[in-house]
């Protein structure tokens, strides 16, 4: 199998909304990517080509990073970290992390951020094994208007 890890192109951009899509997360229109990339974002795609052939490249999941500065540390931020079901759980989630931490190297970074929803616990393995601490918790708040 061999995956290419690459910064994402417009023509990658219906594969991305269709990973969007199936989790709900927005960013599904091509302009809003677009927008995105142009603020100095990057979206990394994953691409699967079977045995080095151009008809059989598939866009198998993405990545966001984004430079982001909170209490004067400056931090590479993941988000919308994303895989197609049948290719989890096979290490491309902890390359798209390395590939998170080259970027921050990079651009003289020390820092890769990301945030977990508490109840995902797969996403809290992937992170966890791949190096990543816990800094502290979000709290949600909610009030129900009657």
């Amino acid at each position: 199998m061999n995956i290419i890890f690459r910064e994402a192109a417009e023509k990658d951009y219906d594969a991305i909304i269709a990973l969007h899509k199936s989790e709900d997360w927005g960013l599904d229109t091509p302009r809003a990517l677009k927008n995105f990339q142009e603020q100095g974002n990057l979206i990394i795609v994953a691409e699967l080509n079977e045995q080095n052939n151009e008809q059989k490249k598939e866009i198998i999941g993405k990545m966001d990073l984004m430079p982001k500065k909170r209490h004067s540390v400056h931090f590479l931020y993941v988000e919308r970290l994303i895989l197609i079901p049948n290719h989890r759980s096979k290490g491309i989630g902890k390359k798209f992390l390395e590939y998170a931490a080259a970027e921050a190297k990079k651009r003289n970074l020390n820092y890769v951020d990301v945030a977990v929803r508490d109840e995902n616990e797969i996403a809290k393995k992937l992170y966890q094994g791949s190096g990543f601490e816990i800094i502290g918790g979000k709290v949600y708040m909610r009030k129900e208007i009657k």
